[in-house]
């Protein structure tokens, strides 16, 4: 367990790193001294990842399951699709657990998780337009909100200087 002078000295040895001190107040740290992910982040991860909310949701609802798959993704393919596309999400989540470890792969794989982030919400933009296309462009406020968040969230991963710095945020070499 690291005590909070620990952390501090920890934080204290990134002042080179960063510049002039820390970019953030103290407890936006871990108890590692890593760059917690912000609440925003968070959604974000959980809303590429509505694929697996929802196929959780139907199974947990037997009556409606079907209900529910039916009016949120009417081609059970693009379910699959949708659900292929939260992997990385939902690998991003468990990395964020992991990362303290001061492993190089995870390491690698955790400051590359904007890129692959936006990988995922790019193709899940690409499936969007696509259901859009099979319905010959027909209004559907479920799809035209998500769409409108999808490419909200990109802009947000794309310009936030939190979300750089997250990602961009390693252990320090022991």
């Amino acid at each position: 367990m690291v005590e909070i002078a620990d952390l501090n000295l920890h934080c204290l040895k990134r002042k080179s790193i960063w510049g002039n001190g820390l970019l953030y107040p103290i407890d936006a740290y871990d108890k590692h001294g890593l760059l917690k992910p912000s609440a925003m982040l968070w959604l974000t991860l959980a809303f590429s990842a509505k694929a697996w909310v929802v196929f959780v949701m139907a199974g947990a609802s037997r009556e409606q399951g079907a209900q529910i798959l039916e009016v949120l993704y009417p081609l059970r393919d693009n379910l699959y699709f949708g659900m292929a596309i939260g992997l990385p999400a939902l690998f991003l989540m468990w990395l964020t657990g992991q990362r303290y470890k001061n492993n190089k792969l995870i390491n690698t794989l955790w400051q590359q998780g904007k890129t692959i982030l936006l990988v995922a919400y790019m193709a899940d933009c690409a499936l969007q337009v696509y259901q859009l296309s099979l319905i010959h462009g027909a209004f559907r406020w479920t799809q035209a909100v998500t769409l409108l968040l999808t490419l909200w969230l990109i802009v947000y991963l794309v310009r936030s200087t939190r979300v750089r710095n997250t990602f961009a945020d390693k252990p320090l070499e022991r």
